[in-house]
């Protein structure tokens, strides 16, 4: 079991003390920091309400730094607000960050800026449902601009908040500090080192594809060009090497060995001879990433926004720490799993 505060909805409207109404704790449950992927369960010993907020006590200390000279031990507690809660006070839990943001929509044109400066916009304390206090991030990492090819004219804080953390490689999560909530994307150290790690079946690891962008299922294209007015009996053919560039099979010289090895064929007419972005989006291949689920490595720990090199059975995976996870299991004893997100 694991002890909880819990405190009526955050009122961004006017000041809040966060006094807590009641104390309890929490069975059967399934707990996530970030909420990257998955929506967090568990019982509740008292009764709570739709919109109550759940500070879940894990106790556990960590070290952020704060800034290039400061580094700060914090209790790691969980932020949630109830968003579901059924006849036996099993609430659904959701991530205090991506409650705080929902309903919000942001206009495409502000995407031009930097990652920090869509970050403020997304956590305005004027505009979001739920109360905010501002960052604890290294700014100078979030300088880079993210292409985030949106067509409309606007889109939901929440798509464009995924598709920002998974280039910058952090997920958020909220600490309530000195009567403040601050959203979290700051790391063991101010800049981020690379950690090395095995993980083998001792850590039960699970893998999962994940398709990030949905392209194309062919990877050759027979282009029939229409060329006075009326189309040639033979296609300009086209694909896709290993380094995903587009490859004019009547100009190619090499030995194939870059090439596919078995051709899935696209048969297209045009008007005009396509362009490379055009042939490029009917033959790429769809943008994939690796999740792989594991047990805590207790002997050297690894915390959310952690970015890790993971070797398992001889392969060798870059990526983050995206989530951590905390599970009730037979006992009473708690249980903690990591979610590791391959690239960016």
């Amino acid at each position: 079991m694991l002890e909880f505060n819990l405190y009526d909805n955050f009122n961004p409207n006017k000041a809040n003390d966060f006094r807590v109404k009641a104390r309890g704790v929490t069975m059967n449950y399934e707990l996530w920091q970030t909420g990257y992927k998955y929506t967090s369960t568990a019982i509740l010993s008292i009764k709570a309400e739709v919109g109550d907020i759940v500070e879940i006590l894990i106790n556990d200390s960590f070290t952020i730094a704060t800034s290039s000279s400061t580094n700060e031990v914090l209790f790691l507690n969980l932020v949630y607000i109830v968003t579901e809660i059924d006849a036996e006070n099993k609430a659904t839990l959701k991530n205090y960050f991506w409650a705080m943001i929902d309903g919000l929509d942001i206009p495409t044109s502000v995407l031009s800026g930097s990652s920090l400066s869509v970050l403020n916009l997304l956590v305005n304390k004027k505009t979001v449902s739920l109360i905010s206090d501002g960052l604890i991030v290294n700014s100078g990492e979030l300088s880079q601009q993210i292409k985030y090819n949106r067509k409309s004219d606007s889109d939901t804080a929440e798509k464009i908040a995924k598709d920002m953390f998974r280039v910058i490689k952090r997920q958020p999560f909220i600490v309530i500090r000195n009567n403040e909530v601050k959203t979290v994307l700051a790391s063991r150290d101010w800049t981020r080192r690379t950690i090395s790690t095995k993980i083998d079946e001792v850590q039960n690891p699970s893998i999962e594809s994940e398709t990030l962008i949905q392209r194309s299922n062919y990877n050759l294209l027979n282009a029939y060009i229409k060329s006075n007015d009326a189309y040639p009996s033979y296609p300009k053919t086209y694909t896709i090497d290993d380094a995903n560039n587009v490859v004019d099979l009547e100009n190619y010289k090499g030995d194939g060995t870059d090439l596919p090895k078995q051709r899935l064929i696209k048969t297209s007419f045009f008007d005009e001879a396509p362009t490379l972005p055009e042939i490029k989006a009917l033959i790429t291949k769809d943008s994939t990433v690796v999740n792989i689920f594991f047990n805590q490595i207790n002997l050297s720990p690894l915390v959310v926004n952690d970015l890790v090199d993971v070797y398992y059975k001889g392969e060798l995976f870059n990526g983050y720490i995206a989530d951590r996870a905390f599970f009730e299991s037979d006992g009473g004893l708690r249980n903690e799993r990591l979610l590791f997100i391959e690239g960016g």
